[in-house]
């Protein structure tokens, strides 16, 4: 274990040198962990950043459409609540940051929030922090550590995704690092409280991801209603919002950000001095001691999965509601751009637009799926390397059995996010524009991702079938397709290397027709996958 290396050259365990002693290599020890994901994390917002941009610049390239743009989008209810207010339409750098910015904003909020509770809460109750605690480490340096590590992460995104609009302005880039920054520096202190409140990581991250998405809420009513406009104060995503990025860039509303950063550390810090190793403010609520309702394999992989799936499924259900509500009103997108309405007409018609921005979202739903996928099958080797999968073993459980059975279970999951969010999508288009017979397409749209998100399954499952600590680089295949997906054609990428992401291959419904022949081989290439990670499973040790 990495945390030997902070032991003294003396087998003493006092403390010394007060409650932060051994910060700096606590922190040196959570940057190294760190090390492949922040810039990962980096490069997918600077190229979500970079492909807006970029989308802004072609579509809309004069004032006067850019104009037209905020004036059709500007009235309408939805794209208020989704995106917020199109101020500054005379500057692209702006119409750039209002299309991205709430959504990136929550993003680097929760970012954040996450960070925090993976170097602090999850290292407690894995155990990790009883061992360093034996050594001479102060009481409160991993709290310390943990959110330096993760400010460390907000900071470099906010600053990372800033770096693409310097070209429009270096004031107004700052001026969008500073909107990331607030409700990043507001994450982490949220985040600094509620992995005091809960004893287990999964509920800590929760309780967070909550209260973001809840302040998301309350910025979208302040634009919706001017009544409620006040709403906006009590919300990170509003002071970012305030801090209008190309207008009039208030810098120093960071400094809310910063107040709410103070304050989650101090009641973490607090809360920390006197509670228990391993203690929580929420009480724990164990199960029966004979747990009868898991007493099987596909149990207990249901209970263990079954949470990851809920949350994973609740914010796509609500993300792609709201977004039914737009898909009456995408026509709107387009203005009077000549350059948008004659990719419409290239398309198929007016119509068309609303069938490109069904497939547009479906797309990134599958590689959401793709994620679970990833974070669920790597959970796998957590519990194995934690030991459980061996006790698990050792009662005359076979490996086929067990490994099949969690990856099943994982699958029909995908099947559920698709399935959950097609169906909240056109329940949202139904309400909104009572046109309860597109339900089917855009349900469509989401199954048709199935077969490529099984290449993710079967993909996770060759890697943990033979070489289980590479199971991290299903992450790379996530974010390789979503490289493609969004700069592959403005990268003129070969097309043999857009053809690794098995997402390319999925048929763009219902703008096209299903051919059947790639969803098969996807399909095939899935279970062949599948196969031969229960042959490298089965062969292997397990790690005890």
């Amino acid at each position: 274990m990495t945390a030997v290396a902070l032991a003294p050259a003396t087998p003493t365990v006092a403390r010394g040198g007060g409650r932060l002693t051994r910060t700096g290599a606590l922190l040196r020890l959570a940057l190294r962990r760190d090390r492949v994901r922040i810039p990962v994390t980096v490069i997918i917002l600077v190229l979500m950043v970079a492909s807006t941009l970029a989308a802004i610049q072609s579509a809309y390239p004069t004032v006067v459409e850019r104009q037209q743009l905020a004036a059709t989008v500007g009235s309408n209810t939805a794209f208020l609540a989704l995106l917020g207010p199109a101020l500054h339409p005379e500057s692209v750098g702006a119409m750039a940051t209002w299309r991205i910015g709430a959504f990136l904003a929550l993003v680097v909020g929760i970012i954040g929030a996450l960070a925090t509770v993976r170097h602090t809460r999850r290292e407690e109750e894995a155990g990790r922090l009883e061992l360093v605690g034996s050594l001479r480490v102060g009481r409160l340096a991993p709290l310390t550590a943990g959110l330096l590590a993760a400010l460390v992460m907000v900071g470099v995104a906010s600053f990372g995704v800033a770096l693409p609009l310097v070209g429009q302005g270096a004031l107004g880039a700052l001026a969008f690092a500073f909107q990331n920054l607030v409700s990043g520096l507001a994450g982490v202190g949220i985040a600094a409280v509620t992995v005091q409140l809960a004893s287990v990581a999964r509920t800590a991250s929760s309780i967070a991801v909550s209260v973001l998405v809840g302040t998301y809420a309350l910025r979208a009513a302040a634009d919706v209603q001017d009544s409620l406009s006040w709403l906006s104060w009590l919300s990170p995503m509003g002071w970012g919002q305030k801090i209008d990025p190309y207008g009039d860039d208030r810098l120093g509303l960071v400094l809310l950000g910063v107040a709410v950063l103070a304050l989650g550390a101090g009641v973490g810090y607090r809360i920390q001095a006197t509670r228990d190793l391993g203690a929580g403010l929420i009480a724990d609520r164990p199960g029966p001691a004979d747990a009868p309702g898991l007493r099987s394999v596909q149990a207990l992989a249901w209970r263990l999965q079954g949470q990851t799936l809920v949350t994973w499924a609740v914010p796509v259900a609500a993300y792609l509601l709201l977004v039914g509500f737009l898909l009456s009103s995408v026509g709107d997108i387009a203005g009077d751009s000549p350059q948008v309405q004659q990719i419409i007409e290239q398309l198929g018609g007016a119509g068309a637009m609303q069938d490109v921005f069904v497939v547009t979202i479906m797309g990134f739903i599958a590689l959401a799926a793709g994620a679970f996928v990833v974070a669920s099958l790597s959970r796998l080797h957590s519990e194995e390397t934690a030991g459980r999968a061996e006790l698990i073993l050792g009662r005359s459980v076979p490996r086929t059995t067990y490994l099949l059975v969690n990856v099943l279970v994982v699958a029909a999951g995908t099947v559920v996010l698709l399935v959950v969010g097609g169906l909240a999508m056109g329940v949202g288009n139904g309400i909104a524009a009572g046109d309860w017979g597109y339900t089917g397409k855009v349900l469509g749209a989401a199954l048709v991702q199935l077969p490529a998100v099984l290449v993710v399954v079967g993909f996770m499952t060759a890697l943990y079938g033979w070489v289980p600590r590479l199971v991290v680089l299903g992450w790379a295949l996530v974010v390789w397709s979503l490289v493609v997906g969004q700069l592959g054609a403005l990268l003129d990428l070969p097309s043999w290397l857009q053809d690794l992401s098995p997402f390319s291959h999925t048929p763009a419904y219902p703008l096209d027709a299903v051919a059947p022949g790639p969803l098969v081989v996807l399909v095939a290439i899935g279970v062949a996958l599948v196969v031969v990670g229960v042959v490298g499973f089965r062969r292997r040790d397990v790690v005890a």
